[in-house]
């Protein structure tokens, strides 16, 4: 099974590129990024987490591009160990103001299950 977060409305949806059941939005369009933000990399309640981080800029702005980039810099900011971004420096601007009116709580990411099993299985097959 293959949870993920929906970046639009912040759900947990099942398949990265599937569609939201509640917004019906689909895929970012970047695989990799739609698989990061599963529960291929973090546990379901990190992908919770972020949901409401969603959910909080949500709150405070309408345009779907700024909210999705204002979430993409909470994340490269906070856990550059994610996502690194390269933003322009009038964006970030842009998108630091709406977080600051957003106040996002913090997340504290968990590994999912299956990515500590592959990191132990690998760690494993290293030392044979």
């Amino acid at each position: 099974m293959t949870m993920a977060l929906c970046f639009n409305c912040g759900h947990t949806k099942f398949g990265a590129i599937c569609p939201c059941p509640e917004c019906s939005v689909a895929s970012t369009g970047d695989m990799d990024l739609d698989i990061a933000f599963s529960d291929h990399r973090m546990s379901v309640a990190t992908l919770g987490a972020f949901g409401e981080v969603v959910r909080a800029i949500r709150r405070v702005c309408e345009d779907d591009q700024l909210r999705f980039w204002s979430f993409i810099r909470f994340v490269s900011v906070n856990h550059p160990e994610v996502l690194g971004v390269n933003m322009p420096a009038d964006q970030q601007a842009e998108c630091d103001a709406v977080l600051a009116r957003a106040s996002p709580l913090p997340v504290t990411i968990e590994e999912a299950g299956v990515a500590l099993l592959m990191r132990e299985r690998e760690q494993r097959d290293d030392s044979a």
